[in-house]
């Protein structure tokens, strides 16, 4: 599998120099920082880039509250610890906090599970050093709000790096029946949200079982802390009242919001349901999110109805933000062991998880819509021609095991739209914004923006394509008309070319329906515009390009900086080929 050439560019620098030598790191695991040294890393990160990282309190551990026992066979955290999260974005973005995306994601929640920590905190590290550098995720923080959680479990953290040998995975709550408990003692807070919280089927009511749910729902300090900080993320009014009861009721394609959980270990993506082996009543669109994190990484899809499904589990994380708060819910587990070794995680589960990271933050202001649109694959300019290509199908249908085709990816392309230094979102057609039509190229010829003969209204226009064998001025009628040549052929006209340049029609001349009338007749397209650069004023612009398939889910945007001062070949590539 190839990746994007922005993150290859990106990653070398993260893999190779993102443990800095003044963090320490987990005995045995010099790939991996410990948690002190991962909070300093990132306080040190938010003091340097104060306009792209922020890093705010939201709650403290269970020994914080109430303390540790009165005698135990190991040391404890005294004091405990707080719990942090961290706020990434563009504060000098275009779009305001309320119309961001927002992408919450989490990781250390069982306490033994040393390598997710590491891919969330390299994660946001990527996307500020990558601000202002790379298209896409300048692109992805100006519309987005990436809200980061290393370590729910900072107690449970804490004994898992200082004691391995005890594979602690619970947080430390002595209490509520742990007395008993020589060496695994604490709540599993991947079992102690309230959504199907108690439902022996996925969890423990034995409080020296590792899928311990506690004594009550949200009965655990870091439990409540996560809650009210993403209920405090995603909007009220996509909630339902009663969320067990409504449970086989969609939400729709309106929510805004996704929710990533990372752990470890095995090579899955999963999603809801994971309670029960059966399908969330947003199968489809939760199902083509899995499918198309499985195209960076090719986990297999642990969810209801799956072939992947290994076992319950309720009360977690996932199921309770999606069936709870609405959110667009799901998971990944990394790697092949608790103790991740560093080989696997520099030349693996790095590479293979940062993309699907980054194509997830794309989606996140509507998921379930642009999760089921056309991706752009490949996205390039060489010299003055724009390429690009879109598929509705690819991503969604890559997942090997004998997957049939999804319904999502069965749609033909109706549409590629190029934009110049406007984002799609903001947008207006009718306001004079520079946006194209890109059209699909056939047996290797470019085909440029087109429009039918006969929109064409004024004698001069119609001229400068008679050159071109395409129109001709009809004398008697007064009226431009397909020539002879052009007739025989199905052709239409070509945008305008005067001195070897294309001058696109201006907002009041384009006729997008006249335009529209190429018909693409699959649902993976290559297609091209030629774009004179040397117009551009000089600096820097970026071009957006987004694909819309024939239901008119419009897939996520992709974004490519530019000069304008000097001609030169940029390329990016989504993902690659297997």
């Amino acid at each position: 599998m190839s990746f994007p050439l922005s993150f290859l560019f990106f990653a070398a620098t993260a893999i190779g120099a993102m443990v800095d030598a003044a963090y320490e790191t987990i005995p045995g695991h010099d790939c991996l920082r410990s948690m002190t040294a991962m909070m300093e890393s990132m306080r040190d990160l938010a003091e340097a880039h104060p306009d792209l990282v922020s890093i705010i309190k939201i709650g403290e551990s269970y020994l914080k509250n109430n303390g540790g026992p009165a005698a135990y066979e190991y040391d404890v955290p005294t004091g405990g610890h707080d719990i942090f999260a961290l706020n990434v974005t563009a504060s000098d973005g275009p779009a305001s906090s309320g119309s961001k995306g927002r992408f919450l994601i989490t990781s250390g929640v069982h306490a033994r599970e040393y390598a997710p920590p590491e891919l969330l905190a390299r994660f946001v590290e990527e996307l500020v050093n990558g601000y202002g550098v790379d298209a896409e995720i300048t692109t992805i923080l100006q519309r987005t709000e990436i809200h980061a959680i290393l370590y729910v479990n900072p107690d449970g953290r804490w004994m898992a790096e200082r004691y391995p040998e005890l594979l602690w995975r619970k947080n430390l709550n002595f209490g509520g029946g742990n007395d008993g408990c020589d060496v695994n003692p604490g709540v599993d807070i991947n079992r102690n949200f309230n959504f199907k919280w108690g439902d022996l089927a996925g969890a423990s009511n034995d409080p020296c079982a590792d899928d311990y749910h506690g004594p009550s729902a949200e009965s655990e300090p870091e439990t409540r802390a996560l809650v009210e900080y993403a209920k405090r993320l995603f909007p009220e009014g996509q909630r339902k009242n009663d969320p067990e009861g409504e449970m086989n009721v969609p939400f729709g394609e309106d929510i805004t919001g996704i929710y990533l959980d990372i752990h470890a270990s095995g090579g899955y993506v999963y999603y809801p349901w994971g309670h029960a082996d059966s399908k969330s009543p947003d199968d489809e669109a939760l199902q083509a999110l899995g499918r198309k994190v499985n195209s960076f990484n090719e986990y297999k899809l642990w969810a209801g109805s799956q072939p992947d499904f290994l076992y319950a589990a309720s009360g977690d994380t996932s199921d309770y933000m999606y069936a709870a708060l609405g959110v667009a819910s799901l998971g990944l587990e990394i790697g092949d062991n608790f103790y991740q070794e560093c080989t696997a995680f520099e030349d693996e589960i790095v590479p293979i998880n940062m993309p699907a990271l980054m194509y997830a933050a794309k989606i996140a202001r509507t998921p379930f819509r642009d999760g089921k649109g056309p991706d752009i694959l490949d996205f390039e300019v060489v010299g003055d021609i724009v390429s690009a290509r879109a598929s509705d199908s690819e991503m969604v249908n890559a997942i090997g095991g004998g997957f049939p085709d999804f319904s999502t990816g069965n749609q033909l392309l109706a549409e590629v739209r190029l934009y110049l230094d406007v984002h799609p979102d903001d947008c207006n057609q009718g306001d004079g914004t520079s946006s194209w039509l890109m059209q699909p190229t056939t047996n290797g010829r470019r085909i440029e923006e087109m429009k039918d003969c006969y929109s064409i209204e004024r004698k001069k226009a119609c001229l400068r394509f008679a050159g071109r064998g395409v129109c001709e001025w009809d004398r008697n009628e007064m009226k431009c008309g397909p020539s002879n040549s052009a007739q025989e052929a199905g052709a239409n006209v070509f945008s305008t070319v005067e001195d070897g340049n294309l001058v696109f029609p201006s907002p009041a001349e384009e006729n997008d329906e006249a335009m529209s009338i190429v018909q693409f007749d699959s649902g993976d397209e290559t297609v091209q515009l030629e774009i004179d650069l040397s117009i551009l004023e000089a600096g820097r612009h970026t071009l957006y390009v987004q694909a819309t398939d024939s239901n008119g889910y419009k897939g996520p945007v992709s974004s490519l900086f530019i000069s304008g001062s000097q001609r030169r070949t940029s390329s990016l590539s989504l993902r690659g080929t297997r």
